[in-house]
């Protein structure tokens, strides 16, 4: 990869002098971006001897070195031939932007195969098709072959499926005052992909921000992983989240789209932060600029009240508290007050203070306050007549200075927006970083304070344990496959799981011995491997209290599967002691394609699909991350005790969300599997019904 970002050689196949020709335009993007290696031109088909000052070559074996990379921009049929033939001289690093890959299907899923086949069989490394491929601001290197001009260099490293997004996102760095290390245009991502560039990202010490676009996500485990490894923020944007954005990439560049829930939960464990508009790229990498959020009490200020208080809602909504400098604090500002006509709190409204100089002072006050993690700070500037004025000067007074050695001696952000209809000669004029509306602005430091919150709470916490090695739960999967119920609750069992005491009775007959040792009243369902959902066919009875009431509900239960599903098959009932009353959660996991297992949890009970009051995170899942998601959920006010009620088990619960996550991780053969309802009891907790699905 190294040497992809890096080459010391290059040789574009496809260039030629026709003023059409696409690969020459690549060829003027790294002339024009500075690019000092040696660059050697291939094209069979014309009698070209330079093109721009380049030596054309009518073979690649021609060329009198083996180039450290070749790029390749001719028609889909013949690129399989080119791979072949590089590979037999030596190439071990393509960058493919041809188009009429597999995002055509059909003709085009052969040549991408055949294209895979022969990079494998030479070990040749390559980049796209159906992408710009790569650049790097610092050596040169441009290789898309759209027309670019070479952006500020920063320590900002672009991945992007999309070549028109990524270069959108080129487009904007100078405008920002924000600047790029390395673009990576991934397009189809036959073989290279976003894990591999987030990787090679993570260890390059010319990035510091990663920004990733994806309108799919293959290795989505892997991404995980290597985010969650990486000490820099991964920025991501995916798109293809709904129906028309899955019909629209299918005739882009992805094929294969996640649930967007489970996503939202990859990122949130791993630290990667997911934004959900384009323009978050640039807030997010503003916010970044400053030093971190350690903490969320923060100081909000502006000259406008009104700014003042929108500032407010949208800070406690995003999750921001506001800090008390102390009262002395407040008691000295009033020195500064020209009217004396406001009443100094947080957010602190800076109308009645006219003269800049005290302003750059509160700013230095607030920022080196020790009970300030961070500041904001609002302003605007209104046309105003010409001519100096109090107003003016309060108003469009250059505090960057002062602001950008408070941000350094403090160690802290001071976020700063702009509210103005052009804040470009701004952004260009000074250091500190101009957010475009307080909304932007509030939204990137959450981010950004989210981030780092979650980077200590990852060093801190623990691993889950490990339910894997318990050889009875394994000898116990081994001997089932496919969709179980009650059954599966012995698998619990073997996990030191407790559950409610229950035997199975296949027939009336069976009946009494069942209920030996089983206290009445007890509960009776129908197993059947047709009847998962136990309710809805009648095959659930409560409060059975004695022999003879038990013989009728199992007859009565067996007419109603006949009745509700005449072909299903009925394999008796189970009985089980009745559970006393609390609070019913459900637990769930599922395997997903993309990210692997994930555990569900939350309100639980026949309704549960109604009110969907549920978290997901993946498995194996740490303790901390289960607590906080479960404190997100209406329901946790409930387990707290709500209306006098005593408060649930919360700790219990969390055990056992915890153990199904570390079965799930253990397990593969698990697929499927539902434990509804969990009851939690004011001490204690336990799962009273549960169906799976083992593979």
């Amino acid at each position: 990869m190294e040497k992809m970002f890096n080459p010391q050689s290059i040789a574009m196949v496809g260039l030629s002098s026709n003023k059409s020709n696409i690969p020459r335009l690549s060829l003027e993007n790294m002339l024009r971006w500075g690019y000092r290696g040696q660059i050697f031109g291939v094209n069979g088909r014309n009698n070209d001897a330079y093109v721009d000052g380049v030596k054309m070559f009518r073979e690649i074996d021609e060329l009198p070195i083996i180039p450290d990379i070749v790029y390749s921009l001719i028609p889909a049929k013949l690129v399989p031939d080119m791979v072949e033939r590089c590979g037999k001289m030596g190439v071990k690093r393509m960058a493919i932007p041809s188009g009429g890959f597999s995002e055509f299907g059909g003709r085009g899923d052969d040549l991408a195969q055949q294209t895979l086949d022969a990079a494998r069989k030479y070990g040749i490394r390559f980049v796209g098709p159906n992408g710009l491929t790569l650049a790097n601001v610092k050596n040169g290197l441009c290789l898309p072959f759209a027309p670019v001009v070479k952006p500020p260099l920063g320590n900002i490293s672009v991945v992007s499926q999309s070549g028109g997004v990524g270069l959108m996102i080129m487009t904007h760095f100078k405008a920002e005052n924000l600047g790029m290390a390395k673009f990576a245009s991934i397009g189809n991502k036959l073989d290279l992909d976003e894990v591999d560039f987030l990787e090679y990202f993570g260890q390059d010490p010319d990035t510091e921000i990663i920004f990733m676009y994806l309108e799919s996500i293959i290795r989505g485990r892997e991404l995980a992983e290597m985010a969650s490894r990486i000490n820099k923020p991964v920025v991501v944007f995916k798109s293809n989240t709904t129906d028309s954005g899955k019909r629209a990439a299918m005739s882009h560049t992805a094929s294969v789209s996640s649930d967007d829930h489970i996503l939202d939960a990859i990122c949130k464990d791993s630290g990667i932060i997911r934004i959900r508009h384009f323009h978050d790229f640039m807030a997010v990498a503003k916010a970044f600029k400053l030093p971190p959020m350690k903490g969320p009490r923060v100081v909000v200020m502006s000259p406008a009240g009104g700014l003042s208080v929108m500032m407010a809602d949208l800070c406690e909504e995003s999750g921001f508290e506001f800090a008390d400098p102390g009262e002395a604090f407040y008691e000295s500002l009033r020195n500064f007050s020209n009217a004396g006509v406001i009443k100094f709190s947080n957010p602190l409204d800076l109308g009645d203070i006219y003269d800049p100089k005290f302003v750059a002072h509160v700013i230095c006050e607030v920022m080196h306050s020790d009970q300030v993690d961070g500041a904001m700070y609002v302003s605007f500037t209104p046309d105003m007549p010409s001519g100096d004025s109090v107003f003016k000067m309060m108003l469009r007074t250059d505090l960057s200075k002062e602001s950008w050695g408070a941000i350094l001696s403090s160690g802290k952000p001071l976020g700063a927006a702009l509210v103005t209809p052009n804040l470009s000669p701004f952004k260009q004029a000074i250091n500190v970083p101009i957010f475009n509306s307080p909304e932007e602005l509030v939204r990137a430091m959450s981010f950004q304070m989210k981030y780092h919150t979650r980077q200590k709470q990852m060093k801190d916490c623990q691993g889950a344990e490990d339910l894997a090695g318990l050889p009875e739960a394994r000898e116990w999967l081994e001997a089932r496959k496919g969709p179980l119920g009650e059954e599966s609750m012995e698998l619990l069992q073997a996990c030191r799981i407790p559950t409610p005491k229950s035997a199975a009775a296949a027939s009336v007959d069976e009946l009494e011995k069942a209920l030996n040792g089983i206290p009445f009243p007890v509960v009776m369902k129908v197993v059947s491997p047709d009847a998962l959902h136990k309710s809805d066919v009648g095959g659930v009875q409560v409060g059975v209290q004695d022999v003879e009431q038990a013989k009728k509900a199992f007859e009565s239960i067996k007419s109603n599967l006949k009745s509700h599903a005449p072909e299903a098959r009925f394999d008796g009932v189970r009985i089980a002691e009745m559970a006393p009353e609390g609070h019913d959660l459900f637990i769930g996991a599922k395997r997903d394609e993309v990210f692997g297992p994930v555990i569900v949890f939350g309100m639980g009970g026949i309704y549960m699909e109604i009110f969907k009051d549920l978290a997901t995170i993946p498995c194996p899942a740490r303790k901390s991350a289960v607590r906080e998601a479960l404190s997100g959920l209406k329901v946790y006010k409930l387990l707290q005790g709500a209306r006098g009620q005593a408060p649930a088990d919360v700790d219990a619960f969390v055990d056992l969300v915890r153990q199904i996550s570390c079965l799930m991780a253990g397990f593969p053969e698990i697929q499927e599997l539902d434990l509804n309802p969990v009851r939690v009891f004011q001490k204690g907790v336990m799962p009273l019904d549960m169906r799976m699905l083992v593979k």
